[in-house]
């Protein structure tokens, strides 16, 4: 299916979403039914739009700014954390609390009106096949890949292993004991770690050794963790967290970047969602990993565990797995006569 068109559905069912909420809170008939189905129903809106929106990238931007082009919306993305609620934050105190739902619809609109602008090469045309064989097919090509299972590997294990909300929480209430506040600075630490780690990127160019940077970053990301885990000073906890959200933001481009570049254009759409599936999928699941390995072996025990198995496959990466470790700027997707031979 093209992709922009997929994306104008998806931009236009989160419209509907946020009137219905916002006229539901405005009218006071809300229920907590009703945001549990608004929210099953935009997450699984956001399955379909996260997708074919990364899957964009490569007919918007040409191969070598592909880095560029993964940092830049990482670093908006974190932006929109910090930017978005405070909007919401202003409008709820002038005008109430369902204001925010209808400014939230209509900014929508000017997602829509990009799309319509966009210039696209046209889509090539395949032969029609059913649901269950692109699936398979989708499968089949990541399975058999040089790179893609190892990226998946490591999106799967940070997923459910890396730092979270939930254990900042734990260490801000029963470690560190600073309340709200001092959970807001640590959350804002990782923030703005993050959105400098994606500013380097854009400032240094194409980076063409990429795996290497991948792993560089991998390491320090776990040795953070493990920092953090065994942290008692706020302004020290601060400071590892900045250094966290920094190498997150360079691991995460890199990792985003090699799959793009490693995947051929018929399957980049599938193999994105097996990234979405791992990455926002397997992110809710930490939260139940936190709370079982802290109530085990406590906070510190718990998070310095995620910190050993993120390292572990940092490792594993960095002495067994050549192909990754090595990949460049210029390696090349696998094309799909090469994987139907491999089958």
């Amino acid at each position: 299916m093209p992709r922009r068109r997929l994306l104008l559905v998806t931009q236009s069912l989160m419209v509907v979403a946020s009137l219905v909420l916002g006229t539901l809170v405005v009218t006071g008939a809300v229920q907590f039914w009703h945001i549990y189905l608004i929210s099953l129903t935009t997450a699984t809106v956001m399955a379909f739009d996260v997708p074919a929106r990364t899957a964009m990238f490569p007919t918007l931007v040409p191969r070598h700014q592909m880095q560029h082009a993964v940092a830049l919306s990482s670093m908006i993305f974190r932006l929109s954390t910090f930017i978005g609620p405070a909007i919401s934050g202003v409008l709820i105190a002038l005008y109430g609390i369902g204001v925010p739902f209808f400014v939230n619809a209509a900014s929508y609109f000017a997602i829509i009106f990009g799309l319509l602008l966009m210039r696209l090469p046209p889509t090539q045309a395949r032969a029609p096949s059913s649901l269950r064989a692109d699936a398979l097919s989708g499968l089949r090509y990541a399975r058999h890949h040089a790179i893609l299972p190892l990226i998946l590997m490591t999106e799967a294990c940070l997923s459910i292993f890396g730092a979270n909300q939930a254990l900042y929480t734990i260490f801000a209430r029963d470690v560190l004991d600073v309340g709200a506040t001092g959970l807001g600075f640590m959350l804002s630490s990782v923030g703005f770690g993050a959105i400098l780690g994606a500013s380097t990127l854009i400032a240094v160019g194409n980076i063409r050794q990429k795996g290497r940077v991948m792993i560089g970053a991998g390491t320090l990301y776990a040795g953070a963790i493990v920092a953090f885990a065994w942290s008692r000073s706020l302004p020290l906890t601060l400071a590892i967290l900045f250094v966290l959200g920094y190498a997150d933001a360079l691991w995460g481009a890199m990792r985003g970047t090699i799959a793009q570049l490693a995947t051929a254009d018929a399957y980049r759409g599938r193999v994105m969602s097996l990234l979405t599936i791992v990455t926002r999928g397997l992110t809710q699941f930490s939260h139940v990993e936190t709370g079982a390995a802290v109530s085990l072996l406590g906070p510190t025990f718990a998070a310095a565990l995620g910190g050993g198995m993120v390292a572990a496959v940092v490792v594993t990466l960095l002495t067994r797995v050549q192909r990754l470790r090595d990949f460049r700027s210029d390696g090349r997707a696998v094309p799909v006569e090469e994987l139907a031979a491999a089958d």
